[in-house]
């Protein structure tokens, strides 16, 4: 990711989706892993309803528009993201599959979405601990959940760092160096640990837990771990 103006700053707006779409699976060990995971549940929770309609939350670089839509040809998709070139290479990715019939692409958050269509399922991969503060947090996890039939499967996946955990040195120090063992430069891994707590605000597992059980999920189950990456399954009320 990068910024026009500061080199230094990640910022979606002016995210390098190309070089995202190289770099992300280096930077998270077991990232396709953690991905497969979630298809596996979602397929698991949505057996019976093998029509599914599926909301896709930070849908922007289209990894889980063109996973499940390959892998389920009666699913369909409305994805949404804020970054117009995160979007733009999710056109291109889900167009190079032919699934355009199957996917409504919109630019814009959950909260202004107007619809009042219910959902069978949705995915927040990899975007919450980009959502400034707790209470924003909630908001669209609310929102989410408004969204949802009863019964519906959350997957959401997040950076769940707890930047005051005495251990917080030593995980970062293994993750740099699987990075750098991965081809990530040293001053792309100096933006992002310097991004954690100010460009991204990750909150604890504890917290994440309390959030998605305030914010109307229940049968909340880690699926996956990777360093300060966690995946959660949930389900709506």
């Amino acid at each position: 990711m990068r910024e026009k103006d500061d080199p230094q700053r990640m910022s979606w707006d002016t995210a390098d989706e190309n070089r995202y779409e190289q770099s992300i699976a280096m930077k998270i060990p077991g990232y396709a892993h953690m991905h497969d995971l979630m298809e596996r549940l979602l397929a698991a929770s949505l057996m019976n309803q093998p029509q599914a309609r599926l909301l896709i939350v930070g849908a922007g670089g289209g990894k889980e528009l063109t996973l499940l839509g390959s892998r389920h040809p009666e699913w369909s998709f409305t994805g949404i993201d804020l970054s117009e070139p995160m979007l733009q290479l999710a056109v291109r990715r889900v167009a190079e599959l032919e699934l355009e019939s199957r996917v409504d692409l919109r630019m814009t958050s959950i909260e202004a979405m107007s619809e009042e269509a219910m959902y069978d399922g949705a995915t927040c991969m990899l975007m919450l601990h980009f959502v400034q503060s707790l209470e924003a947090k909630k908001r669209l996890l609310h929102s989410l959940a408004a969204k949802l039939k009863p019964g519906s499967p959350l997957l959401i996946a997040a950076v769940n760092a707890d930047l005051h955990s005495p251990a917080y040195a030593t995980i970062m120090n293994a993750w740099r160096e699987h990075m750098l063992f991965a081809g990530i430069t040293v001053d792309e891994w100096e933006r992002f640990a310097t991004s954690l707590g100010q460009e991204s605000d990750p909150i604890s597992s504890e917290v994440m837990i309390q959030l998605l059980g305030e914010c109307g999920f229940t049968d909340i189950t880690r699926y996956f771990g990777s360093f300060w990456v966690e995946g959660y399954y949930a389900r709506r009320i």
